[in-house]
């Protein structure tokens, strides 16, 4: 949560970029205005050569397509499949009828949204959306933390350094009270040097074992990509990432219900 203007506002750390093919006015006005209360703002595109120029330039979670009222839906729909920036997208069809939905369906549609649409089958649809990118996204989620780490490299058996980011592929790290990229103990990490990292999650007792290497450094900070984690910890780890990108969607749905009400 954030303050703006004396009140709160949510803001998801893992956004929703939405691509909204459609030209019905009154369906962008309802959709965009739930979007914009959820600090979601889509971009919007009323025909196929618009919306091929905007996903060649930008990356989007969701794309939201009218089928009925669009031209040329196929050769968009094919470009999104053979887009290296898209490919992934959740696609959502806004159908009238039955064979609106057949062939939205057979085209590799992922969720509906059904004409006329009312504000409650649009938050599900977008929830749903969502919870399907958090799968995808888990394992580029960078989640804050302030964790006491014991390192280690091949010059220094012992040291000590905050981490305050971790992800499922690396962490970033900051040298307590030291010189620039120095701790007080000693421990200097470089630019492609091997470090090991143990640390207990937040919450757990269990204690984590990583291997990484050093990908970028300046001053007392530091970034490490994990190149090896032990299977015996695996699983407690990517469980404590799972539930750090759900409770982000428990807030966004959260938000959505109150918005809805």
């Amino acid at each position: 949560m954030q303050a703006q203007n004396g009140r709160e506002t949510f803001r998801t750390n893992l956004p929703i970029h939405t691509l909204l093919l459609c030209n019905d006015v009154p369906f962008l006005g309802t959709t965009r205005s739930l979007l914009n209360q959820l600090q979601m703002t889509p971009k919007i595109a009323s025909d196929c050569a618009e919306a091929l120029a905007v996903i060649s330039a930008h990356q989007f979670e969701v794309i939201v397509v009218d089928w009925r009222e669009i031209n040329n839906l196929g050769e968009f729909l094919s470009a999104v499949r053979h887009s290296k920036r898209n490919h992934e997208s959740v696609l959502v069809a806004i159908v009238r009828d039955l064979l609106d939905l057949r062939q939205a369906f057979a085209a590799g549609v992922h969720f509906l949204i059904h004409k006329p649409p009312s504000t409650l089958q649009i938050e599900r649809c977008m929830r749903a959306a969502y919870a399907a990118t958090v799968v995808r996204r888990r394992k580029h989620h960078r989640e804050k933390v302030k964790i006491l780490a014991e390192a280690t490299t091949r010059d220094y058996p012992y040291g000590e350094v905050t981490i305050v980011n971790l992800s499922e592929g690396g962490a970033g790290l900051r040298l307590e009270g030291g010189e620039a990229g120095r701790d007080a103990r000693g421990l200097r990490l470089r630019v492609a040097e091997d470090v090991d990292l143990r640390f207990a999650l937040p919450g757990s007792e269990t204690t984590i074992h990583t291997s990484g290497r050093v990908i970028w450094s300046a001053g007392e900070t530091a970034g490490v990509r994990f190149t090896s984690i032990p299977e015996s910890d695996r699983p407690v780890f990517e469980t404590w990432l799972t539930e750090c990108v759900e409770r982000s969607l428990e807030q966004m749905q959260q938000r959505l219900r109150a918005v809805c009400a």
